[in-house]
């Protein structure tokens, strides 16, 4: 089997680079990161930077029209769906916009469909996003890794397509997801795969160093507290999401400790997160 030899397998970074049928970098996030970091940025100069991409304008404003986004009367521009949510909740807005670009496609090595998928992302930000507020902890960096946290999966199945691996790989439940069985095959997981495709893409450290250690969060060298929001977010995912498996009651304490999370506060802050995953599978669908 290719790759058999572990001195042969290629390495997460490697991997990236060699697949020429991954999504193409997002650059729409990054200057839209610079020009939000301007002090002089208007809205009008946000709005041309995502209207030159017509695909991803339609989700943006499609978005911004959702209750999610405090729509309550119809926008029909991307300026006016800018104008809605703020210069503040804008990136959030577009960081949902590109996601929902970014896993169009099923996974057939995981048997998951493209909605589930996007579902997992959603869950998982709309938890990561509720635990930053309520940690000392950058929102959007939460939201993004949340977002991003599955995207590895991506590479991986792109990979097992064109090394035409036969079978599914099967997931050993949270905390672990599908990690044993392609540590197994290619001796990295879908962490690293996805952390090594953020970095290739210039997305913010945090983000991807979160995405990187959202199994083992403790090895986190620098964004420990995000990484731990993330190992826990995705407990929400599963719970939301993944029905047929069983995962323990509750997050490790340890990381519930790290994520500023109080056990008498866990059950308002999955309150939280389930309202709102519930109001965006009603409303913010990948279509």
């Amino acid at each position: 089997m290719a790759f058999s030899i572990p001195f042969l397998r290629p390495s997460a970074e490697s991997l990236v680079k060699q697949l020429k049928d991954l999504p193409p970098a997002p650059k729409v996030l990054l200057t839209l990161r610079r020009l939000l970091a301007e002090h002089d940025t208007t809205i009008e100069a946000i709005a041309e930077v995502v209207n030159l991409e017509p695909g991803l304008s339609a989700r943006v404003v499609r978005m911004a029209n959702s209750a999610h986004f405090g729509g309550t009367t119809k926008v029909d521009s991307v300026k006016e769906g800018i104008q809605r949510v703020g210069l503040k909740g804008v990136q959030e807005l577009v960081t949902y916009a590109v996601a929902s670009q970014l896993v169009g496609q099923p996974l057939n090595a995981y048997a998951m469909s493209a909605q589930k998928l996007w579902l997992r992302a959603v869950a998982c930000a709309m938890a990561a996003g509720a635990l930053a507020e309520r940690a000392s902890v950058n929102r959007e960096d939460a939201y993004t890794a949340g977002l991003m946290h599955g995207l590895g999966l991506l590479v991986i199945d792109r990979h097992a397509t064109k090394q035409r691996r036969k079978g599914k790989f099967a997931s050993s439940g949270y905390p672990l997801d599908f990690a044993p069985a392609e540590r197994d095959w290619l001796g990295f997981s879908h962490a690293e795969a996805g952390a090594a495709l953020l970095d290739a893409w210039d997305f913010p450290a945090p983000a991807a160093e979160a995405v990187r250690y959202q199994l083992e969060p403790e090895q986190a060298p620098v964004h420990r507290k995000l990484a731990m929001i993330l190992a826990t977010a995705r407990w929400a995912r599963s719970l939301f999401c993944v029905a047929e498996e069983k995962i323990p009651e509750l997050p490790s304490p340890h990381w519930l400790e790290e994520a500023e999370v109080d056990i008498p506060d866990f059950n308002d802050w999955l309150r939280l997160t389930r309202t709102r995953f519930t109001l965006a599978c009603d409303e913010m669908r990948l279509a």
